[in-house]
């Protein structure tokens, strides 16, 4: 109890480990704090700078290390991943003065920069540091996101580009499962699955569940808004609405059970693309297995149909093949070109076709029928599915059709379908720099 004139003194109470805090002005800090800011920002240009410079001359060589990274982790102290996104940096600005001048003035972080030179080209840098000013690492993180090289910040982004970052930090004995279980995805599928690809099967093995019995019914029930102008899509996640591209909206609807609006007051009645019948017949005749050569996933697999319906294509056995999720998506992105028939299938790799281009007079070699080609009286899907194909790769339509009447009047009339791919494809423009 408190009487008389007697007062209290309260005095904020300071951990026992801190030492005595000097009366000092804020405004001291702060400025001791962003002069720091500015300091480490002009050493992390010239850091570049000096980087370029080592590997132009290769100055690990006569000091008996392996490479630039070997070097920067060994005298710079730089963790392996850290090592390489510093050297894909300064490599970068090694064509953008003005990124590197924001860097060296302090206005931009290197953590900033990081993100920038994801997307920045020397027609795009005064546009993107202008955006960038003033804005912290997420929202420059968030402006980046779905950009690709010589987008501008106002551009509309591409779900495709846009990728999730997920880290998971696991005991041994679950790490050693993982790792057991990628390797079997791996022997699987026939080759190593990047980062998406492995949580992906290993997601659509969860979902799918124990059971592998084909029942007839359609994997995909979609509920997906569609932009009328831009054709955009979003899924349903777990209570998420997230944004697919139009590869991801291509596969759901190769399989699709429809529900009709969620818009209304009232449901609509369920709709099956491919009959039930047919879907049972074609997984037990493909065995539930991945019909793509060197492919042996009997996991997540999907109908694909290989003429487009939106050529004509219909929901008839001969039209449809299994796929596996990997497959299929490289199918709809252009990656992989799947034609022919279910009896006579032809797949081409796209990347493989260009790496390793065939003389005129040759014919590339063929999967599963080596002898079959595209005949007269298929001229007209050929010519609709390389132009799929070709748009599916980027260019605009009338540029595709363009190249494949080229195509067509140069080399001949009776081209298979891979062979009609290259050759239109030499007759692309080439892409802007």
């Amino acid at each position: 109890m408190l009487s008389g004139s007697s007062t209290v003194e309260t005095t904020e109470s300071a951990p026992t480990w801190a030492p005595a805090r000097p009366k000092q002005d804020w405004r001291v800090v702060d400025r001791a704090l962003r002069t720091i800011a500015r300091k480490r920002a002009a050493l992390d240009a010239d850091e570049a700078r000096w980087l370029r410079k080592a590997e132009a001359l290769q100055i690990w060589r006569p000091l008996g290390m392996v490479n630039a990274l070997d070097y920067m982790e060994r005298t710079l102290g730089y963790a392996p991943r850290a090592a390489q996104e510093r050297l894909r940096v300064a490599r970068a600005l090694g064509s953008l003065p003005e990124l590197e001048g924001a860097l060296s003035r302090g206005e931009l972080a290197f953590c900033a920069v990081r993100e920038l030179t994801r997307v920045v080209t020397p027609q795009t840098e005064a546009t993107w540091i202008r955006a960038a000013t003033d804005k912290n690492l997420r929202q420059i993180e968030e402006l980046v996101a779905g950009h690709g090289p010589g987008d501008k910040p106002e551009d509309p982004a591409d779900p495709d580009i846009r990728t999730r970052i997920v880290r998971f930090e696991l005991a041994p004995e679950t790490y050693a499962t993982l790792r057991q279980a990628r390797a079997m995805l791996d022997d699987e599928h026939g080759k190593h699955l990047d980062d998406n690809e492995l949580v992906a099967a290993l997601a659509a093995a969860v979902i799918e569940g124990a059971s592998t019995k084909p029942t007839g019914r359609a994997k995909f029930q979609i509920a997906v808004i569609l932009c009328r102008r831009c054709q955009q899509g979003w899924q349903d996640g777990a209570g998420a609405l997230i944004p697919i591209g139009p590869a991801a909206v291509a596969r759901a609807e190769c399989d699709a059970q429809r529900i009709g609006s969620i818009d209304g007051d009232t449901p609509s009645a369920a709709t099956q693309d491919i009959p039930p019948k047919v879907r049972r017949f074609v997984m037990r005749r493909d065995h539930g297995r991945c019909r793509v050569p060197g492919c042996r996933s009997a996991r997540n697999v999907d109908p694909h149909h290989l003429t487009p319906r939106a050529d004509g294509g219909s929901h008839t056995p001969p039209n449809l093949i299994c796929v596996c999720g990997s497959c299929h998506v490289a199918n709809h992105e252009g990656r992989l070109l799947i034609s022919g028939t279910a009896d006579r299938l032809q797949v081409v790799r796209i990347a493989e076709s260009r790496r390793l281009p065939l003389p005129e007079t040759e014919t590339p070699a063929r999967f599963d029928e080596p002898s079959a080609h595209v005949g007269a009286a298929h001229a007209m899907g050929t010519r609709a599915q390389a132009t799929d194909a070709l748009t599916r790769m980027g260019f605009k339509q009338h540029v595709a059709r363009d190249a494949i009447t080229a195509a067509l009047a140069e080399v001949g009339e009776d081209l298979p379908l891979e062979q009609l791919v290259f050759q239109s494809l030499r007759r692309c423009p080439r892409p802007k720099a």
